[in-house]
């Protein structure tokens, strides 16, 4: 009889695990399901290769090649976008702010424009 207790026991938690992983993939699988590779992923993700190539390309031409161009996202519930473009270099650094604020402008002229897009760039 104590055999059989212990083969009980061993049954009952053996399908107490198997529950608790079939919870938790089915809870993978549904919070993955709200992201959509169709269509306007595709164009975003265009938009965001070209942006940063534009950028660094704009930078060279400023004369602070090897730039680190680093474009970060958030997309929120109702599919808005807020980007935020960091530009990391060592000159660009120690630039007073009005030299910082020209090189700026010039980047926001290459950030692409969009009604559900959000920008902000750090220097």
């Amino acid at each position: 009889m104590e055999r059989r207790a212990g083969d009980t026991g061993f049954w009952v938690v053996t399908a107490i695990l198997i529950l608790v992983t079939a919870c938790c993939c089915g809870g993978t699988v549904m919070g993955r399901s709200g992201f959509s590779t169709g269509e306007p992923e595709s164009y975003y993700l265009e938009c965001e290769r070209q942006l940063v190539e534009e950028a660094r390309e704009y930078l060279g031409r400023q004369g602070y090649e090897n730039s680190g161009v680093m474009l970060t996202r958030v997309v929120d519930v109702d599919g808005g976008r807020e980007y935020t473009l960091n530009i990391h270099h060592n000159r660009i650094g120690r630039l007073d702010d009005e030299e910082k604020q020209w090189l700026a402008e010039g980047l926001w002229e290459i950030v692409f424009t969009d009604p559900d897009c959000t920008f902000s760039i750090h220097l």
